[in-house]
């Protein structure tokens, strides 16, 4: 199992720190370390993967033009276990602020005015490429 800290997650992301950090310290949406919490002086999170999958998701919502609490109820709205295994996501929302998710790259249901779609495939093979070569150094 690939463990990492924030510098590396977003490295791989190529995001800022801050960004990353206020989203994993919950300013305005909170993406939690799985792996470990810090706990003291001295400790840091960790975090997995799946982590890593859903922090580069939220980075796309934002270059996108999503405002950070449209990104934290997507993510809510978002299976991250199946995240990896998914082509494309189709988001969108309807009535007042529920944000829903679909895999793959249809248009939401009539009436639906504004959506977007991300290739989470490529997203996620970015990624594991961009781990693969922090790993092999």
């Amino acid at each position: 199992m690939h463990v990492f800290e924030l510098s590396e997650m977003t490295t791989f992301l190529g995001m800022s720190q801050v960004k990353a950090k206020n989203w994993t310290a919950g300013r305005p949406f909170k993406i939690a370390a799985s792996v470990r919490t810090a706990t003291g002086t001295g400790s840091r999170n960790l975090y997995s993967i799946g982590d890593v999958y859903l922090m580069g998701l939220a980075n796309e919502f934002s270059k996108a033009g999503f405002a950070a609490k449209a990104i934290g109820r997507l993510l809510e709205a978002v299976d991250a276990k199946r995240l990896a295994e998914a082509e494309w996501l189709t988001v969108w929302r309807a009535g007042s602020l529920r944000y829903y998710v679909h895999e793959g790259k249809a248009p939401p249901p009539e009436g639906v005015l504004l959506w977007h779609t991300v290739n989470v495939g490529r997203l996620v093979k970015l990624i594991d490429k961009a781990v693969e070569k922090l790993r092999k150094g």
